[in-house]
C-alpha cells in the first residue's frame, strides 16, 4: 500500500505539477535546494532586520507625540531593546548558516514585533484612545498583519509557513483578551483578516519557492540527460561523504565511461549520440535504486553515488548493469561501459576527491583490460561477453 507521500507524489504527477509536494513539505528537497533556501532566508533576515532596527527607533517619536508619560516611556524602552536585537540578528545572519539556523534567525526576528504588539496591548489598556493615541493604537494593532504579510518574502513551504504564521495569528487573536477582555466582534474580525492575509502569503511563498526550484534545477541539471551537472554533483558528493563519515555508514561511487562512444558520433552524427546518451542514462536509472544519484561528470562519463550500499549491495547493482547494459546503439550493438567502483570504508578514502579518483583509476583498469566490465575493490571483476562496437580511429 502506498504511503501518504507516495500518494501525494502520484497525484501531483497526474496533475502535471511535479514539484507540488516540494512546495508543501521540505522532506523531499535535494541538498542544493536546502542550501540555497538557507542562504536566501538568512540573507533576507539580514536585510529586514537591518531595516527594522532603524524603523523601530523611528517609531519612538510617534509614541512620544501620541501617548502620555510613562506609557510612551515603557514602549520606548522596549523599542530600544528590540532595535538592538534587530541589529544583532542582522550581524548573526552574516555568519555560516544551515537551514535550521536560518529558521532560528527568522523565528527570533518575527518574535520582536510580535512582542511589541503584545506589550502595546497592556499599555493602551490604560490610555484614553482618542486622536493621535487612537492612530498609534491602530498602527500597533496592524503589526501581526505586517508580520504575516512579510513572511511572503521568504521561500518557505506551506508546512513551514503555517508553523511560523499560526502562532502569530493566535497571539493577535487572543493576546488582547488578556488586557481588554473578550470582544468577540473584534477577535473574529482580526481572525478573518489574518486568515485572508495568510492565504495570500502562502500563495506568494509557493510561487516564489516554485520559481526557485525551477531555476535551481535548470542550473544544477544537465539539459540533455537530466542528471546532475559536475558542479552541483561535487556539492552532493561532498555532503553525502560527510554524512557517511558522521554516521559511519558505507558510501560508494561508481565511475561509468561508455565504451567507444565517439564512434556513434562519427558514424551516425551528434543527434544519434545525444539519443544514445539519454537512453543510456534512462537505463542506468532503471537499473539503480531510486535513492542512487547519477552525475554527468563530462562527455560520456558519469558518476553514480551509491549511498549506504554494502559490498554485496554494490555487487548486485553492478551485476544488473553488466547483465543488461544501457540500451542499444544505432547499429544495434549494446551500449556497454567500463566501470570502476570505490567505497569509503573498505578503501580507506580520506576525502571524497580521493574516492572519486580511486573509482576513476579502476574504471581505467576496466577500460584497458577489455572494456564492458566493472572493476571493484579487492580486484574483483564483473565482465560481460557482449560484442563491443568498433572504436573510432
Amino acid at each position: 500500500m502506498l504511503n501518504l507521500r507516495e500518494r501525494l507524489t502520484a497525484v501531483t504527477r497526474r496533475a502535471g505539477i511535479p514539484h507540488l509536494l516540494q512546495l508543501l513539505i521540505s522532506s523531499d528537497h535535494p541538498p542544493y535546494l536546502t542550501r540555497h533556501r538557507a542562504e536566501t532566508i538568512a540573507s533576507r533576515v539580514r536585510m529586514v532586520a537591518a531595516a527594522f532596527s532603524v524603523l523601530t527607533l523611528a517609531w519612538i517619536a510617534l509614541d512620544r507625540l501620541a501617548l502620555p508619560w510613562p506609557s510612551w516611556g515603557w514602549l520606548a524602552g522596549l523599542r530600544l531593546l528590540a532595535a538592538g536585537a534587530f541589529a544583532a540578528l542582522a550581524v548573526a545572519a552574516h555568519q555560516g548558516v544551515t537551514l535550521r539556523r536560518a529558521f532560528i534567525l527568522l523565528a527570533a526576528m518575527l518574535s520582536l514585533p510580535l512582542s511589541l504588539f503584545l506589550a502595546s496591548q497592556a499599555v493602551f489598556a490604560d490610555v484614553t484612545l482618542g486622536g493621535a493615541a487612537a492612530v498609534d493604537s491602530r498602527l500597533y494593532a496592524a503589526l501581526p498583519v505586517i508580520i504575516i504579510a512579510g513572511l511572503g518574502v521568504f521561500p518557505l513551504t506551506v508546512a513551514e509557513g503555517l508553523a511560523f504564521a499560526v502562532p502569530v495569528i493566535l497571539a493577535a487573536t487572543f493576546g488582547p483578551m488578556l488586557t481588554s477582555g473578550f470582544d468577540w466582534v473584534n477577535q473574529l474580525a482580526t481572525l478573518w483578516v489574518l486568515g485572508l492575509i495568510l492565504g495570500v502569503f502562502l500563495l506568494q511563498s509557493m510561487i516564489q519557492l516554485h520559481y526557485m526550484i525551477n531555476l535551481l534545477r535548470r542550473a544544477s541539471h544537465d539539459p540533455l540527460t537530466g542528471t546532475f551537472t559536475r558542479h552541483s554533483g561535487n556539492e552532493i558528493v561532498e555532503a553525502q561523504f560527510r554524512l557517511s563519515c558522521r554516521q559511519n555508514t558505507p558510501f560508494a561511487v561508481a565511475f561509468v565511461d561508455l565504451d567507444n562512444f565517439k564512434s556513434v558520433n562519427d558514424a551516425h552524427g551528434h543527434e544519434a549520440g545525444d539519443w544514445v546518451l539519454k537512453n543510456a542514462v534512462a537505463n542506468l536509472a532503471r537499473l539503480l535504486r531510486r535513492s542512487d544519484i547519477v552525475i554527468r561528470w563530462g562527455g560520456e562519463e558519469f558518476v553514480v553515488l551509491l549511498g549506504n550500499a554494502t559490498g554485496e549491495g554494490q555487487r548486485i547493482a553492478m551485476e544488473r548493469i553488466v547483465e543488461e547494459w544501457l540500451g542499444t546503439r544505432p547499429d544495434g550493438l549494446p551500449v556497454t561501459a567500463s566501470i570502476g567502483v570505490a567505497e569509503r570504508i573498505s578503501d580507506g578514502a580520506q576525502d571524497w576527491p580521493a574516492l572519486i579518483e580511486l573509482a576513476d583509476t579502476r574504471m581505467y583498469q576496466a577500460k584497458v583490460s577489455g572494456k564492458a566490465r566493472c572493476v571493484m575493490g579487492g580486484g574483483a571483476v564483473l565482465a560481460s561477453d557482449a560484442r563491443l562496437p568498433p572504436a573510432s580511429r
